[in-house]
This record gives C-alpha cells, sequence and structure tokens, in this order.
C-alpha cells in the first residue's frame, strides 16, 4: 500500500508507490505547460483518451491557463523525488456550475501506472477539496478505464450514473 507523507510548502506532497519509487506533488502553474506538454507526449494516446475522453497529445497555453489560473480549481503536477524536472502526472480539481461538487481529472504516464500513484493522487485532491468548498467530487470516465474505475470503488465512490460509454462517479469528502 502507498505511503503518503504529510504536504508542506516547500516540499510539496510526497508519495511512495507500492513498487517504492518515490514522488513530489506540488501545485501547478503556467510555466509547467513545456514540461507537461512533453509529458503528454510519453503518455499513449489510450492514457490521453481515459483522461480527456478525447486524443489530445498537448494542452494550449490557453487550456492550461484555466486549469492552473482561472481560479476554477486546484492543480499540481507529480515528479520523481530526485528529478523535479520531470512530469509524470497531472492532477486537476476544479469547481463545476453544481455548487459544492468539483471534478476531478488524472493523467498519469504509462510508465508510473499501476503502482498506486494514481489513488493516492486521488486521496490528496479529496484531502484538499475543502479548500474549494467541495462536498462532493465528480470523476468522469469510460467505461473501458478499469483503473479508474479501481481507484473510485477504493474511495467509496457513489452510484454511478450512465452515459453511453461514459461513466460519471461521485467520490464522497469527509469533512471536519
Amino acid at each position: 500500500m502507498p505511503t503518503s507523507a504529510s504536504a508542506t510548502i516547500s516540499t510539496g506532497h510526497r508519495i511512495t508507490t507500492r513498487t517504492g519509487h518515490r514522488t513530489v506533488t506540488r501545485p501547478a502553474s503556467d510555466s509547467d505547460l513545456d514540461a507537461v506538454n512533453s509529458f503528454h507526449s510519453r503518455c499513449s494516446m489510450e492514457s490521453c483518451f481515459s483522461r480527456y475522453q478525447a486524443p489530445r497529445r498537448s494542452l494550449s497555453l490557453s487550456d492550461w491557463h484555466s486549469l492552473v489560473g482561472s481560479g476554477r480549481g486546484l492543480s499540481w503536477v507529480t515528479h520523481p523525488a530526485d528529478t523535479p524536472h520531470l512530469l509524470v502526472a497531472a492532477t486537476h480539481l476544479m469547481r463545476t456550475d453544481q455548487d459544492h461538487l468539483g471534478e476531478l481529472g488524472i493523467l498519469i504516464e504509462d510508465a508510473w501506472q499501476n503502482r498506486g500513484l494514481g489513488t493516492e493522487l486521488s486521496r490528496y485532491a479529496i484531502a484538499q477539496a475543502s479548500a474549494l468548498g467541495v462536498r462532493g467530487i465528480t470523476v468522469i470516465t469510460g467505461r473501458s478505464n478499469l483503473r479508474m474505475l479501481t481507484i473510485c470503488k477504493k474511495l467509496d465512490a457513489h452510484t454511478p450514473r450512465s452515459a453511453g460509454a461514459t461513466i460519471t462517479l461521485t467520490l464522497p469528502v469527509n469533512r471536519p
């Protein structure tokens, strides 16, 4: 089982994967776009499609700015602890039009999948949800995205709503 250390502003949120690899997750910034696009190019089309429900290979400056600079939510990037310039994951928790409901999106480089990183990044996003006033988090994914469906099941997702090949799950946010 992955272990997580507490987050600090100076060092980021540390996660050790099931395979023993140490990572750091920190707030994303506008200046991360080139590294994010480099990381996207290392992802398979299947992984990109699972994240965006479209075959995206990169993000435009306006796409990235809407995720990290709009005030609509929280975004993080993850890198190996010993290689801060090499991004391997991006996580976004965005406000939605529905009161107190956020939406979670995660993309993890293929070589870093199946190590427990997605589950730990989801847990971290849930822990940060109160900063957005979020009480529930939706995850919109394809029915064939078994990795995300497994993560949601582990995190006690509510019964999904279906819309064809897409499924919407809601993760509970435990508020103090």
